[in-house]
């Protein structure tokens, strides 16, 4: 996908750069009319603002990004490790769990056996789920876009689809950079209708996907939803948000297994 991305990117750079310098004139032309009445030249003097904030700080931003640049390497070191792993996993994974549970004394072995069904059951429903949604999200984004004519579509479904695997911000977030582009290469009133759209998914991510594909995997409340996407961000950055309502979601199935085997056997 990043790839994909860059690609498209690069092969519509200038024609976007074009756009972008005449919506950046039509920006600040809007601004100093009615409502706003600011000074003209707004918009080329916040341009020339942060011109000046890069030349002057422009070790510190170095620096940064030579530390980002770190971060990256141990992202695709992970990622090496992750794919190595799943071959693994998928070739054998059954065995091997078999191999952990004989390794644990025979009374416990229930016990595990019943946490690791309710942990696997809700761990892939709710990656099936979460993907089934962020596909339909980047799929209406992508034509709601095309049909406005906003640059960079394609690059923008894509973000779309991976901002949708973090529940409850991911996808405004990815629309508030598509109104952002759709601004300065088409005008505020293409920014507005995009601006709708995040209601307009929201309501269909929010009252038809969600409980349509994920009601039957993950139940947890919004309100549990929001604490873990928090907290996951606190920890973790944007990963941590990612991957924190399906470990919340797989722990607390576990837990409600467990919680009715004992309530059986009483």
């Amino acid at each position: 996908m990043l790839v994909l991305v860059g690609t498209t990117v690069a092969g519509e750079w200038s024609r976007l750069s074009d756009e972008l310098h005449g919506g950046l004139g039509r920006i600040d032309r809007w601004l100093t009319g009615a409502p706003f009445h600011l000074p003209p030249g707004s918009v080329t003097d916040l341009k020339s603002r942060i011109g000046e904030f890069v030349a002057t700080h422009r070790s510190a931003l170095l620096s940064t990004a030579l530390s980002g640049a770190g971060r990256v390497v141990e992202l695709f070191t992970a990622l090496a490790l992750a794919v190595f792993c799943s071959v693994f996993f998928l070739h054998s994974g059954d065995r091997m769990w078999s191999w952990a549970q004989r390794q644990l004394p025979s009374r416990t072995r229930p016990v595990w056996q019943r946490a690791g069904r309710a942990a696997w059951h809700t761990f892939a429903g709710y990656t099936r789920g979460v993907l089934i949604v962020a596909a339909t999200n980047a799929i209406l984004v992508g034509i709601a876009l095309a049909v406005l004519r906003v640059p960079l579509v394609l690059p923008l479904v894509v973000l779309e689809f991976v901002a949708t695997l973090i529940p409850l911000i991911g996808s405004p977030i990815a629309l508030a950079i598509a109104a952002l582009v759709a601004l300065a290469a088409r005008g505020p009133v293409v920014a507005l209708l995009v601006l709708g759209l995040i209601v307009v998914i929201g309501q269909i991510e929010g009252h038809l996907l969600h409980p349509l594909v994920l009601g039957w995997s993950v139940r947890i409340h919004p309100v549990a939803v929001a604490l873990s996407v928090a907290g996951g961000a606190v920890l973790g950055g944007v990963l941590g948000a990612m991957v924190a309502v399906p470990v919340v979601s797989v722990a607390w199935a576990v837990i409600g297994a467990l919680r009715r085997e004992d309530a059986s056997e009483e």
